[in-house]
């Protein structure tokens, strides 16, 4: 057999032998049984996180030094790396009110159905694709925002070799990813391992910022934002079409809340992915603003017990939508709990919440515009980035 042939044949059965393999796992776990499955994964991963953080509190460790970063001159061009879903609609658009921004989106590469090998090598042969056209220009910055599964060490000496800017990485997981937890196959933990490839690394979780630097690295702490639409203001009227509403799809730890509203007798308008006589919307700010009361549901998934702050945490306030959500400690020193956004505890508070604020769209209209004001004045994408990039040491127009 011709070597082509041979590689050709060796390359389909692979592709075959992997869609088979998730057509299983498909079949196999659905349903009450995915649902089973993944709380009992959940379950050994908070143990594992809660052995992390005791381990952590014990030792008594110095914080170790951080290598000099060097920053020189002037912001004008940003490329943004990342397998983008969101990021294309809301991120993106506020970087390029900072400085000329070029994307490369993972996602092709990632969903090629023809494509053989793992996910971290579909990663490393696009950044090795970017990095040999010449052609683009250099940029001042480039941002990598990428789960653990998708990193590499080819992926970085792609990186390295054909630029020598700063390379920022952003982490919006790392209570769930930060540590090696290796309970979930995907891959998608020890984030840790790579981290010390940036030269600066964001988190959206405040603890996570000692355990960057008790190894030496440098991090900023950088919470989720919003895009802030020119179109839309803050809102004026309780004319509310929705009364009760949650945007998003279904998991199992948000199941495991709706369930219960729905056996408690409270009706709730879902729009998202998997759940019954649900809708979707592609305009979630739409849904935000007409609502009474939204639901937000802000576990780190797959938990149910532990909390982390989400884009939805600042999505629904800066459309001017009455925002109630878990309790989370990180959310309520960004919001003034009671004024600009609703925290519950339990299942039971949520339904007694709802049914008071439900009788006054005032009042729901009040912390709609309080938040909608904090929003626009601290939480925007552009502030958060312009922010980092001023603290990094680069000069901003």
């Amino acid at each position: 057999m011709p070597p082509i042939v041979g590689w050709w044949h060796g390359r389909q059965v692979e592709i075959m032998i992997r869609r088979l393999r998730e057509f299983v796992r498909r079949l196999l776990l659905r349903g009450p049984l995915l649902d089973w499955w993944v709380a009992r994964r959940a379950r050994q991963w908070e143990a594992a996180f809660r052995g992390q953080l005791s381990a952590f509190v014990r030792e008594a460790v110095p914080m170790a030094p951080r290598p000099p970063l060097v920053v020189d001159g002037a912001l004008r061009r940003i490329l943004f790396i990342a397998d983008c879903m969101w990021e294309l609609r809301d991120l993106v658009p506020e970087l390029q009110k900072i400085a000329a921004v070029s994307v490369l989106d993972l996602r092709d590469s990632l969903k090629d159905p023809v494509r053989t090998g793992t996910d971290r090598q579909a990663v490393a042969s696009a950044l090795e694709c970017l990095a040999g056209n010449g052609g683009s220009p250099l940029p001042d910055l480039i941002l990598f925002y990428a789960r653990p599964a998708l990193l590499s060490e080819e992926a970085f000496q792609h990186l390295r070799r054909r630029w020598k800017c700063p390379l920022f990485g952003m982490s919006l997981d790392d209570r769930f990813e930060f540590f090696p937890h290796g309970v979930f196959a995907s891959g998608n933990d020890d984030y840790q391992h790579w981290a010390g490839h940036f030269d600066i690394n964001l988190t959206n979780c405040l603890p996570a910022t000692e355990w960057y630097q008790r190894r030496g690295l440098h991090c900023i702490y950088m919470p989720q934002g919003v895009r802030q639409l020119d179109a839309l203001s803050s809102p004026t009227a309780a004319d509310y079409k929705y009364e009760f509403s949650f945007v998003g799809s279904r998991k199992p730890e948000r199941g495991t809340v709706i369930d219960q509203l729905l056996q408690a007798g409270i009706p709730i308008r879902l729009f998202g992915e998997g759940w019954p006589h649900s809708q979707w919307t592609d305009d979630p700010y739409s849904v935000y603003r007409s609502t009474q009361i939204n639901l937000g549901i802000g576990f780190a998934t797959p938990s149910s017990v532990i909390t982390t702050v989400k884009n939805r945490d600042f999505e629904c306030p800066g459309a001017g939508g009455c925002y109630l959500t878990t309790y989370n400690w990180e959310l309520v020193k960004l919001f003034e709990l009671g004024k600009e956004i609703l925290c519950y505890r339990s299942v039971e508070e949520l339904i007694e919440m709802y049914a008071y604020y439900r009788r006054r769209p005032e009042e729901c209209l009040k912390i709609g515009q309080a938040a909608w004001r904090r929003c626009a004045n601290e939480h925007t994408w552009e502030k958060r980035f312009r922010k980092v990039f001023l603290e990094a040491g680069f000069k901003l127009d």
